[in-house]
C-alpha cells in the first residue's frame, strides 16, 4: 500500500523534479540551439507537461482534499472583527462558546438592527462542573488534571471564576432575551455541560469560524480557523458542524 500513500511532502519533492527536469531539457535545447528564448520556452514546456499530464493526476485528489474546506486564518482575532463576520451571514447564525459576554454588545446592536431568519446559540450552563473545568484550562491547568486534588488556592480561584463566569452567561442571557428577534421566535437558546476547546461561528451552514482555545489564555485571545463547506467532499466545515449539531440536539429543552 506504500506506492498509493501520498504527503505533501513528496508532492514538494516531485515539484522540485519537475522543475530540474524541465530546466535540463531547457538547458539540453539551449546549447544545441544557441537561442535563449527557445531554452526558456522548451522549458516551460517540459513543467507544463509533466505537470498536467503527471503530477496533477497523481495528486489532484490530495490537492483537493487539502482545499477542501481551509478559507483563511486569524493569528488573532481582534473584538472589532466580530461585527465584520456576523454581517456575511445573510440567513442563518450559529454559536457555541462560554457566555459570549466580551462582544455581546455589539452582537445585540447588531441582531436587532439587521436580523436573520434564524439564530441558534449554545451557552454554556451556569454554575456546571462542565465550567469549572473550562475556568481551570483557562487558568493553566492540564485537561487530565483532577480538580479535587488542586492546591486549595488553585481550587477556590477556579470557583471564583467560574461563579464570576456563571453571571456573565446569565447576563448574556437576559441581553438576549430581550432582543427583537428573540421575542419574534427568530432566536433560541440552550444550555450545554461539556468542556469546549474552541468557540463557534456558523454562517449559513456554509461557513464555520473556530477559535482554538489555548491553555492559560482567555477565549478572545484565540487564533481563528476559517473553513467554508465543500459540496463535492466532507470536509472539515462538516466535522464542526456535526459536532455543534450533536451538542444541540442533545438539549431537549431552550433556555
Amino acid at each position: 500500500m506504500a506506492e498509493h500513500f501520498l504527503s505533501p511532502r513528496l508532492f514538494f519533492r516531485d515539484l522540485l523534479v519537475n522543475f530540474i527536469s524541465g530546466l535540463a531539457g531547457g538547458a539540453v535545447v539551449g546549447i544545441f540551439s544557441g537561442k535563449l528564448w527557445l531554452a526558456l520556452l522548451s522549458f516551460l514546456i517540459i513543467v507544463t507537461v509533466i505537470f498536467f499530464f503527471w503530477l496533477w493526476d497523481k495528486y489532484k485528489r490530495m490537492i483537493k482534499l487539502i482545499l477542501s474546506g481551509n478559507a483563511g486564518y486569524y493569528y488573532s482575532f481582534d473584538l472589532e472583527e466580530n461585527p465584520k463576520v456576523w454581517q456575511e451571514a445573510k440567513k442563518s447564525f450559529c454559536y457555541l462558546g462560554i457566555s459570549f459576554d466580551s462582544v455581546m454588545e455589539h452582537f445585540r446592536r447588531c441582531i436587532d438592527k439587521n436580523p436573520l431568519s434564524e439564530y441558534r446559540i449554545l451557552l454554556m450552563k451556569p454554575d456546571s462542573s462542565s465550567l469549572k473545568r473550562q475556568e481551570a484550562f483557562q487558568k493553566g491547568h492540564d485537561l487530565n488534571a483532577i480538580l479535587e486534588k488542586l492546591p486549595l488556592e488553585a481550587r477556590d480561584a477556579i470557583d471564583s471564576a467560574a461563579k464570576a463566569t456563571s453571571q456573565r452567561i446569565r447576563s448574556s442571557l437576559s441581553i438576549l432575551k430581550n432582543t427583537i428577534p428573540y421575542k419574534e421566535g427568530l432566536l433560541k437558546i440552550r444550555l450545554y455541560d461539556e468542556f469546549s476547546p474552541w468557540w463557534v461561528y456558523i454562517l449559513d451552514d456554509r461557513k464555520v469560524y473556530v477559535g482554538i482555545l489555548e491553555k492559560g489564555k482567555r477565549g478572545i485571545e484565540s487564533p481563528v480557523v476559517i473553513m467554508g463547506k465543500n459540496d463535492e467532499y466532507v470536509s472539515p466545515f462538516d466535522a464542526f458542524k456535526n459536532n455543534w449539531e450533536r451538542i444541540w440536539q442533545s438539549i431537549k429543552e431552550d433556555a
